[in-house]
């Protein structure tokens, strides 16, 4: 049986209505991957390893995830948050390429089917991500370490900070990064140290090259220790008060992505993107 609708029900619900939120119109993941090609005022080269790694691009998205890497804790987070569309600095499936392994592999082939089976979708977004200006990884880094009033202007990856010891800045950074056992330092540790360079990622020797005649210290992610490390120490010896403090790849890099989640907000507004670490994937023995 019906009833009528009285004058005021019908008032209420009509007000009801005028402040609901309107349901956006959906939208897939490769729409989104080409916003952001679209908005990133970066030119986008076709020979890249920013590429859908797996999933289906034309799945309707209903949440985002950005992440350093995206390790199976990582994809259980995803889930549960409801976001079906991870994007990732690194790779998925344990080498540059995201290949499959030529013989059958039980743990690549379980996260795989993980991922089938909850309809996620990840694409990687490094190459591209690390070209934008200013550099959202040395930005992500600094922001972490609470140095963003220190930064240069024109150069995010220098700051100058209140001059501290050299193991007291290891130990604070290794406090504010929730690093468990994967920074490694070169340097005295009574060292003053005032002026920081910021190379996360992976740094090529050119690049502390170039920095390390600047500052007081290099805050890396990896290097190669026949490079940068065995340069550094080499100009210890010369004489020179010089340090470097590695944090590895995905600790410097998770900072990054999480800046990457904040500006996908704003090329998806109708979309939630949560950030989720990846963390420090080694500990410390005692």
């Amino acid at each position: 049986m019906s009833y009528p609708i009285t004058r005021r029900e019908f008032v209420k619900l009509a007000a009801v209505s005028a402040v609901a939120p309107r349901t956006a119109a959906p939208i897939t993941a490769q729409e989104i991957v080409d916003h952001i090609k679209q908005k990133l005022g970066v030119e986008w080269k076709p020979d890249t390893v920013d590429t859908f790694k797996a999933g289906d691009p034309a799945a309707v998205v209903k949440g985002i995830v950005t992440t350093a890497m995206p390790t199976m804790d990582v994809l259980r987070q995803a889930v549960k948050t409801g976001a079906n569309l991870v994007i990732t600095c690194e790779p998925t499936f344990y080498s540059k390429s995201d290949a499959a392994p030529r013989a059958a592999d039980p743990v690549f082939t379980a996260k795989n089917e993980f991922i089938k089976k909850e309809g996620l979708v990840i694409w990687r977004f490094s190459d591209h991500w690390r070209r934008r200006k200013p550099d959202p990884f040395a930005v992500g880094l600094s922001d972490a370490l609470g140095w963003s009033k220190f930064r240069e202007a024109r150069d995010p990856a220098r700051v100058t900070v209140p001059a501290v010891t050299l193991d007291a800045l290891a130990s604070d950074i290794r406090r504010k990064l929730k690093a468990r056992g994967g920074i490694r330092v070169i340097g005295d540790p009574k060292l003053r140290v005032q002026k920081i360079g910021l190379l996360p990622g992976t740094t090529p020797i050119q690049a502390a090259l170039e920095l390390l005649p600047l500052v007081d210290a290099v805050i890396a992610g990896e290097v190669r220790e026949w490079e940068s490390a065995e340069y550094t120490r080499d100009k210890i010896a010369a004489g020179e008060k010089k340090s470097l403090i590695l944090l590895g790849r995905i600790v410097s890099d998770d900072p990054g992505m999480k800046v990457c989640a904040e500006w996908v907000r704003t090329i998806v507004p109708e979309l939630n993107a949560t950030w989720i670490p990846a963390g420090d994937p080694y500990w410390r023995p005692v």
